[in-house]
């Protein structure tokens, strides 16, 4: 234990250390008082000898901290080395080398195994990199990857959503995002040949598409309908997982899309092409799937009016003609409804109000226009005198509504109408059998009918809409946005009113037909 002279002996060692100023301090000349180094020693020594080695310890790390601060940094010389960046010329267009946006050959393998598959094709290779170009992937928008269908499905309108999943957009609009679309592509029968005609198509769209954001299609084999076609090339890019409030390389042309989409839905009846609803229809889904996969509250708006507009159109419990309201026994059309009632299911899903006497209407339609012997569906008529079937187009179109409208797959008309189209598989030229050939307008609807059907009917489909629409896509040539930059894009060749909507609508259809895998959602539980 310190003494009091072990103290009164250390301080005067500190204190003869100090500067003469600082000895002169009240507080060092206390110390000399008569009697406080004996009172400084029993009040220290009184103290527990932890405290006292706690205090002496801390009194150094202190001083030791104060000289490390108070000591300046060594000084260095600073060598700072400039160099000139060469930009690399990149490399020129080859048009006879194979197009591929992806990086291997791998064959696809869903992290799911299913215990029956919808189909397996062999004979093209596919690829484990199916991503986007911006490799986005909205976890929280789609809910579980490997739902199909978990709700019953029957009667008009009564399927929640088109291709009902568990949760999220994954049971509305597929998996058109990142990890989903890769899994879709890999279970559902896509390749990689599949996977970059559509990336093909959408930079080919993405090129020609004007500033304010639209396309044009006067310039493209005199082709009319801007609205309508700038909505079918909206969807192209939906239908991929493109959306403006997606990061990536396509962003900037989906926004400007439904800006102008948005301006241009609400002119006068009179400016209008004499195809009004059938633009209306194509738009309007565009502008109902952007705002169901966004929910961006600029296209709320102008999605709803144009919902309402699509239901003012309507003939009383009929379905829809060129112009608006036909008027009960008025002329009905199958290919305008087919547009207008996808628009309708989509806005259903989306969370827009719609009308259920619209659904009602459409399959009153359907029913009197379908041939019960055949399964086939007529393009027009007026009630009561409706002449019905013969159509592949139409067929194809009913089929898909009804499927739309919850109609089971094992229904009379729904089976038939799938059995005639699988006597008309796609083929680019005639063929001797049925006379017809290209066809972007049966084939979209085709596509997406028998994909929903499934099995069989999907798999001999899917075989053949590949080889029809893969190895005719247009390669090479500039890439400048010019009217020879054709390399993506499809000629516009064919039946289906495909010459009149002129380039630009054969790509976007092309692209849509392609996107199947992941567009939509299977309805029907295998």
């Amino acid at each position: 234990m310190a003494t009091s002279t072990d103290l009164r002996s250390a301080i005067e060692e500190v204190q003869q250390s100090l500067p003469a100023d600082q000895v002169q301090d009240q507080a060092a000349v206390a110390v000399y008082e008569p009697g406080a180094f004996d009172r400084l020693a029993r009040r220290v020594g009184a103290l527990p000898w932890w405290v006292i080695s706690a205090t002496v310890h801390a009194v150094v790390f202190l001083l030791i901290a104060l000289l490390a601060v108070a000591a300046p940094p060594p000084s260095t010389d600073e060598v700072v080395i400039a160099t000139e960046v060469v930009r690399q010329k990149p490399p020129e267009y080859d048009p006879a080398k194979k197009r591929d946006i992806f990086k291997n050959t791998k064959e696809v393998q869903s992290e799911a195994q299913v215990e029956n598959p919808v189909v397996t094709h062999e004979p093209m290779e596919t690829s484990d990199h199916f991503q986007t170009d911006n490799n986005m992937d909205r976890n929280s928008s789609r809910g579980s990857e490997d739902a199909i269908s978990d709700i019953p499905l029957g009667g008009t309108g009564t399927a929640g959503s088109i291709g009902v999943g568990s949760g999220g957009l994954a049971g509305v609009f597929g998996y058109r995002d990142g990890g989903g679309r890769k899994k879709a592509v890999g279970r559902f029968g896509g390749t990689e040949a599949t996977e970059s005609s559509v990336e093909a198509a959408l930079r080919w769209l993405a090129r020609h598409q004007e500033q304010d954001g639209h396309w044009d299609t006067s310039k493209w084999d005199k082709g009319q309908g801007d609205v309508g076609i700038t909505g079918l090339a909206l969807l192209a890019f939906l239908g991929a997982g493109y959306t403006s409030k997606t990061p990536g390389r396509f962003q900037d042309n989906v926004r400007r899309a439904e800006t102008w989409l948005c301006a241009n839905m609400g002119k006068p009846v009179n400016s209008w092409s004499g195809w009004e609803m059938y633009e209306r229809g194509m738009a309007t889904l565009a502008l109902a799937e952007a705002y169901g996969m966004t929910k961006d509250e600029r296209l709320l708006k102008p999605a709803q009016s144009a919902i309402d507009y699509i239901i003012a159109a309507q003939g009383p419990y009929e379905a829809w003609n060129y112009t608006p309201k036909a008027g009960k026994a008025g002329r009905n059309d199958t290919s305008v409804s087919g547009w207008s009632l996808m628009a309708l299911k989509s806005a259903k899903i989306a969370g827009l109000k719609t009308d259920g006497a619209a659904f009602t209407g459409c399959t009153r339609w359907l029913d009197a226009a379908t041939d019960r012997a055949t399964g086939t569906c007529a393009y027009e008529g007026t009630f009561p005198n409706v002449k019905s079937g013969g159509y592949w187009s139409m067929t194809a179109a009913a089929l898909l509504m009804r499927q739309f409208m919850g109609v089971p797959r094992d229904d009379e008309n729904v089976v038939k109408a799938a059995d005639y189209l699988l006597k008309h598989q796609p083929r680019w030229e005639a063929s001797k059998a049925t006379g017809e050939g290209a066809n972007f307008y049966y084939w979209y609807y085709g596509t997406l009918c028998m994909f929903q059907m499934g099995g069989d009917y999907w798999k001999q489909w899917n075989k053949e809409i590949q080889a029809a629409l893969v190895p005719h896509q247009c390669k090479g040539g500039p890439l400048d946005g010019s009217e020879q930059d054709k390399d993506g894009s499809w000629d516009p060749v064919g039946d289906g009113g495909i010459p009149k909507g002129g380039r630009v609508f054969s790509t976007a259809l092309g692209a849509l037909t392609l996107e199947v895998y992941y567009r939509y959602l299977p309805m029907y539980a295998k």
